[in-house]
């Protein structure tokens, strides 16, 4: 979950006193629908106790195979020579056309043009799951990212309702398989990144089938 603004200068006070670093993976902040997008803690760090994590596989595309760290400059070095250690590099060209493109503006651009794209895709989904699907299916997790869950009536099998689907040609993943000890509550996380309007028409109406042949 998002750290309120209170609860992220009390972790950063306790790094600083502690002596302890805070790795923060600024997973999804671009794409947050419900808000504006949130300031990363990073940008309120004035200790240096902040490795930030990134990565353009989202906003633009995972075959770029690019990341980035952001670490204060005491580790520097030390990341430095992780990567030397490793010997994995990605091309070089790859990371100065990236930099033209971020610093023409073109990648800031490119988001708030894709955050509209999802988004509009994101509320057509929650309207067709409300529609075919009713008060059958709880929806949690819309509010950022190019996925939602919908967490299923008790009883159900979540990785039976995903069986099912893959049959029809839809991609779920059983929310079961993400619990790290037993499973609670059985769900779907459905992905609308990569779906056209009348794809996600026709996988939600697949998906009640698959759901009524509980």
């Amino acid at each position: 979950m998002t750290l309120s603004a209170t609860r992220r200068m009390q972790l950063l006070h306790w790094a600083k006193h502690s002596g302890a670093w805070i790795i923060e993976d600024d997973y999804d902040s671009e794409y947050r629908f419900a808000s504006r997008p949130i300031g990363a803690m990073q940008g309120m760090d004035s200790d240096a106790r902040v490795i930030y994590l990134g990565t353009f596989s989202k906003v633009m595309f995972p075959a770029l195979r690019l990341g980035y760290v952001v670490a204060p400059k005491d580790l520097i070095a030390a990341f430095c020579g992780a990567v030397d250690a490793a010997g994995i590099y990605t091309s070089p060209l790859n990371q100065i056309v990236l930099t033209d493109f971020i610093r023409e503006g073109h990648l800031a651009r490119h988001i708030r043009r894709t955050r509209m794209l999802y988004m509009e895709r994101r509320e057509l989904l929650v309207k067709a799951i409300r529609k075919h699907l009713g008060p059958t299916l709880e929806i949690v997790g819309a509010e950022a990212g190019m996925h939602l869950v919908v967490l299923l009536a008790r009883g159900q099998d979540d990785r039976e309702v995903a069986g099912r689907a893959a049959t029809k040609g839809i991609s779920v993943i059983p929310l079961s398989s993400c619990y790290r000890g037993d499973a609670g509550l059985g769900g779907l996380i459905l992905g609308y990144g990569g779906a056209s309007v009348p794809q996600i028409h026709e996988g939600v109406r697949k998906l009640k089938v698959c759901l009524q042949q509980n």
